[in-house]
């Protein structure tokens, strides 16, 4: 079965036989409302049932396998997760469908769009869910997100009307993660007030944090790597990691098509960045060169775990973060010197 929306993918839940479904296949561009989603269903399926592993780019499919295969000590069925199912290499992927073709197992598979699950996305759909939305409209997410913070509003007894709610998306646009945090900030600011009104939003919410955000990514990764005197609040810990991730691999792709040989003139693979622009990337990716971007990638997820796994201050994070990327940048210099 396939849902395309969250209203009737919800509704799925109340269906008492909806434990029959093993396999998930949920696509979603945005990485944050993926995670959030994966967290819905683990809640609606009970994990306490399960004994539950993550998997990414540094498995192979053999350890999935194997994880199936081998009883886990502390009891429960396996429940397998893969975020990003883009991570695995193509031949893995098929080998992938083909077990779970034959197979009645527990996982969820996160994708970014559905060309990255087109491998394994009729057969989840014929055998288990599959959750898409790749193909949403504008409207159609403004319309969800709203319901989200209407819904989070209630939850606090607070009241909120669609003109606040666009007021709200007119400041820091449909980013789901910056949504959240405006309305848990607002929810704090109005104490014992009932509602939440514009003037609440005027007084706290910035204006185009988005944009501020994505930029102070871009100088952090194509600048001097620095996180001295950030101007964005740690509460947009996770935009501006999702931000540094895309610039991290922007760049590894940069370098991974020069040290290939294969072109010099990356105009092609970057038709959107201004040809000056393209330029000055281009030499700082020659000068890190691929090692560096795959290192930082990596560093930049561990962080991100750890800020879901362990309740710690997210600005040390940060600092954490910025350790981590100079360190690689010293270590990558001092072996090509």
């Amino acid at each position: 079965m396939r849902y395309l929306n969250i209203t009737f993918f919800k509704k799925h839940f109340e269906n008492p036989l909806f434990d029959k479904i093993k396999i998930y296949l949920v696509v979603i561009p945005n990485l944050y409302e993926r995670e959030k989603i994966i967290s819905y269903i683990l809640k609606k399926i009970n994990i306490k049932n399960f004994n539950l592993s993550k998997f990414s780019k540094e498995n192979k499919l053999s350890k999935i396998v194997n994880t199936f295969q081998s009883p886990s000590l502390l009891g429960g069925e396996p429940l397998v997760i893969i975020e990003d199912i883009a991570s695995f290499a193509k031949q893995d992927i098929q080998n992938l469908n083909s077990y779970l073709k034959v197979n009645d197992v527990n996982i969820i598979i996160g994708a970014c769009s559905r060309q990255e699950a087109s491998l394994l996305y009729s057969t989840i759909e014929k055998k288990g869910l599959v959750f898409d939305l790749s193909s949403e409209k504008i409207w159609e997410k403004e319309k969800r997100i709203a319901s989200f913070a209407l819904e989070k509003c209630l939850k606090a007894n607070k009241n909120i009307s669609s003109i606040v709610i666009e007021a709200l998306f007119e400041r820091v646009g449909l980013d789901l993660s910056l949504v959240e945090n405006e309305i848990n900030k607002l929810i704090t600011f109005v104490g014992q007030k009932k509602s939440i009104e514009i003037d609440d939003v005027k007084s706290i919410c910035p204006i185009n944090i988005t944009e501020s955000v994505w930029k102070i990514a871009e100088e952090i990764v194509w600048g001097k790597i620095n996180f001295d005197n950030l101007p964005i609040d740690a509460t947009y810990f996770h935009l501006l990691i999702s931000a540094i991730r895309y610039q991290l691999q922007l760049g590894y792709k940069m370098a991974s098509i020069i040290e290939s040989g294969k072109k010099t003139d990356l105009s092609s693979y970057f038709p959107k960045i201004y040809p000056r622009a393209l330029e000055k990337k281009k030499e700082i990716a020659m000068q890190r060169k691929s090692t560096f971007y795959k290192e930082a990638i990596k560093a930049l997820f561990e962080v991100d775990l750890l800020s879901k796994k362990i309740n710690m201050n997210l600005a040390n994070l940060l600092d954490l973060l910025k350790t981590k990327l100079l360190y690689l940048s010293n270590y990558e210099f001092n072996t090509t010197a």
